[in-house]
């Protein structure tokens, strides 16, 4: 599962030119680095248009074409990687719309319940992370409104990742961006490859704060504990 992430780089830009992609300048103003991406928000994509890397905002939570209205969004934030050649929801965007999602970690919470505690996932060095997304795009009957949306892959967890949670994120290497963007060519087994646990060394983990259960606490703290409580001072009366 993958609930919450950030993007903590400071320009978009710089995250587009990582990957040789370009990026509207009226979509980079809508950037700012994000402690706390839960789904329903904005965020960009990386997905090819004739032969083009491009980087453009999206909507997190897919909404399929034939979808009534956008209820839905908030269920298909993510897609298990197994069934998603075959899931009616997802097959067709798995076929003809794959897309790239930046990231710099994401959120899990460990412990029992009543008393769980976030922890982050990320690289060592902080760089930007690639997940293998799927994405669509909607057409509102009402108003012809057309919306972009995306969704998350997920496979089983690997060994950083299980002692907290059963799933994580699909991660994709610099160099497999071009086998997952290109939906012109059609090899299963290239992209069956592609869909599985990233390699221990891919990630570290460091405990977070208590507030990324709050979509509305979105600041850099997040990426720290919370301060342990320091000892109470006893009152003269009792």
């Amino acid at each position: 599962m993958c609930g919450r992430f950030t993007l903590t780089v400071q320009h978009v830009t710089d995250v587009a030119a990582a990957v040789e992609a370009l990026v509207d300048p009226l979509h980079a103003e809508l950037y700012r680095p994000r402690y706390n991406i839960a789904p329903t928000s904005k965020h960009f994509i990386l997905r090819l248009e004739e032969s083009r890397r491009l980087l453009v905002p999206a909507s997190w939570g897919l909404v399929n074409r034939w979808a009534p209205d956008r209820s839905g969004a908030a269920r298909q934030f993510n897609a298990r990687s197994e069934t998603v050649s075959v899931k009616p929801a997802y097959r067709g965007a798995f076929r003809s719309r794959r897309c790239a999602v930046p990231i710099d970690g994401f959120y899990e919470w460990r412990g029992p319940k009543g008393a769980r505690e976030p922890v982050r996932f990320h690289a060592r060095d902080e760089r930007v992370l690639w997940l293998a997304g799927l994405y669509e795009d909607w057409t509102s009957p009402k108003t012809g409104e057309v919306t972009l949306s995306f969704s998350v892959l997920t496979t089983d967890a690997n060994e950083v990742v299980r002692p907290v949670h059963d799933r994580m994120p699909v991660l994709l290497d610099l160099d497999a961006l071009p086998t997952w963007l290109d939906v012109s060519a059609r090899n299963d087994e290239a992209l069956r490859a592609l869909m599985v646990p990233a390699s221990p060394g891919h990630l570290v983990m460091t405990p977070a704060s208590r507030r990324v259960g709050s979509v509305r606490a979105d600041d850099p703290a997040l990426l720290e504990p919370d301060p342990e409580p320091g000892p109470r001072q006893l009152g003269l009366f009792r």
